[in-house]
């Protein structure tokens, strides 16, 4: 009797457990500030669902943004902030890995949905 009341009690555990984790993604950040710095945030936990912006949120509470009816356009990360008079801003990317490089994400940062395993890139750079 014992053995079947611990079986029942693993298999609903597991279950809820399996429930919970396809709840909870997991992805890697970088933030890159355009002198030579960089930062990873590697495995970073994400709910499902969430997007490159809830993903820089997670890895840096240091962040400022303008709301747009098109979505949210941060204006600077770790008091690294934009600068239209040297032409520089922050940027998002993604991996892709089929083509193997980095690809230009949506133009503002909470319109890439992530998905399990995703790495992005927050980079401040020069722009033309």
């Amino acid at each position: 009797m014992a053995a079947i009341y611990y079986y029942s009690q693993y298999t609903e555990t597991r279950k809820t457990f399996d429930e919970l984790k396809a709840l909870v993604i997991y992805v890697n950040v970088l933030l890159d500030y355009g002198n030579g710095t960089q930062s990873w945030h590697n495995k970073t936990i994400a709910r499902a669902g969430s997007t490159a912006f809830d993903a820089l949120l997670a890895t840096t509470t240091n962040v400022e943004y303008k709301m747009y009816s098109s979505g949210v356009y941060v204006t600077s990360i770790d008091g690294v902030v934009e600068s239209p008079m040297s032409r520089h801003a922050w940027f998002c990317y993604y991996w892709n890995a089929t083509a193997s490089k980095w690809s230009s994400g949506p133009i503002v940062a909470d319109a890439y949905i992530l998905k399990r395993d995703d790495t992005i890139a927050w980079r401040y750079e020069g722009y033309s």
